[in-house]
């Protein structure tokens, strides 16, 4: 059983340096011998209305998890919540690249368990339930899954040299004087542009409680964060020799937990290494302008959360994942944050008005704003 972990910043990027070396005949044993799948499939996952959900055959949905505790659970089945869940998305026709960050304060229906945060799914039920919550309450398909330990995380940053970050005034101060960068000789970083190592760069992605001009303040915060770090290391990738990065990536397979086997990820390999692109295009869920904030304090207590319009996300996420629709403003045209489903409970606040992060589904890897 592994230690605590973090999100899988680095799932999609063990893929995508596997993928590169796979072609090479020489890493084909040693790939055989990392890999070890969980018998479950998310193909084989019980979902209602399965075949309602939206997919594309030239689509591979990939659910990228972190979570409390190791791999595979503790002995009692309680796999703990998981504080970050991504899909990476892999669009083999357009040959786009694309994360949704989901976040694990929202108000969901929890199959079998009645409705509580996101997060909780995957400490109810791992990966298989997790699935299930997503595709019940956002109408997604998703194919495979990668769970990672935070120690992979910092070993693939340090192995290929760090990642280069810009980190603002007030991220810089409460990183140096709190514990979020775990060893005390790494509380050093300044404001503005740097190289981050494993150690600092996990303790960045985890911050939560400090506004950011860039992303907001809160979760929107830390997952705008997460998908910074994760493009400075895909970037960061492209500079080294293929042959390195897939040394690097089996090394830290001994930290995923998949239900990828080696013939799939061999697969996947060329396809992705041959794409040649360069920008990871991202999302965030629920969007701007589609939710409402509540404390919810009836059994099991769930505090602060996010009242989400299910509707305006489904449309969101089936023209963002699989280009399906058209291109619209989905906050108005589905009924905005009025539309939330608030299970009769008051709104807190407004919190559509903090300024940061807007979720927009148009954002590249290179803006904040939308178009």
């Amino acid at each position: 059983m592994f230690s605590k972990k973090f999100t899988a910043l680095t799932s999609v990027f063990l893929i995508f340096a596997i993928v590169v070396g796979g072609m090479l005949g020489f890493y084909d044993a040693r790939l055989e011998a990392a890999v070890t799948p969980k018998k479950q499939s998310m193909d084989k996952v019980k979902i209602k209305n399965k075949e309602d959900l939206t997919f594309d055959k030239d689509v591979v949905n990939i659910l990228l998890v972190g979570s409390d505790n190791g791999a595979q659970g503790s002995e009692d089945g309680d796999h703990g919540r998981s504080d970050s869940m991504m899909v990476a998305t892999i669009n083999f026709k357009t040959k786009e690249l694309k994360l949704t960050s989901f976040l694990r304060d929202m108000y969901v229906e929890i199959p079998g368990h009645g409705r509580n945060k996101l997060n909780a799914a995957y400490a109810f039920g791992g990966e298989e339930l997790l699935y299930q919550t997503l595709a019940q309450n956002f109408n997604i398909k998703i194919d495979k899954f990668c769970v990672v330990d935070l120690s992979a995380f910092e070993k693939v940053i340090n192995r290929i040299g760090g990642i280069e970050m810009t980190l603002e005034k007030r991220e810089a101060e409460y990183l140096n004087t709190t514990n979020y960068i775990s060893k005390k000789k790494y509380r050093n970083v300044k404001p503005g542009k740097q190289t981050l190592n494993g150690c600092q760069a996990l303790g960045y992605a985890r911050v939560r409680h400090v506004y950011s001009k860039k992303y907001g303040d809160e979760e929107f915060g830390r997952t705008g964060r997460q998908r910074a770090v994760m493009q400075a290391t895909f970037q960061k990738m492209l500079k080294h020799n293929p042959a390195d990065l897939v040394t690097i990536a089996i090394d830290a397979l001994g930290d995923v937990s998949t239900d990828m086997d080696s013939t799939y990820i061999k697969k996947l390999i060329f396809s992705v290494a041959t794409m040649g692109t360069t920008e990871i295009d991202q999302l965030r869920v629920p969007i701007e302008n589609t939710y409402k904030t509540a404390v919810v304090g009836h059994y099991p207590p769930c505090g602060f959360v996010f009242f989400v319009n299910f509707k305006a996300n489904q449309e969101a996420l089936k023209y963002f994942m699989f280009n399906k629709g058209k291109r619209q403003d989905f906050a108005q045209n589905y009924g905005g944050a009025d539309a939330a489903e608030t299970c009769g409970y008051p709104s807190k606040y407004d919190y559509n008005r903090s300024k940061g992060d807007s979720g927009n589904i148009f954002n590249s890897s290179n803006t904040t704003e939308g178009e």
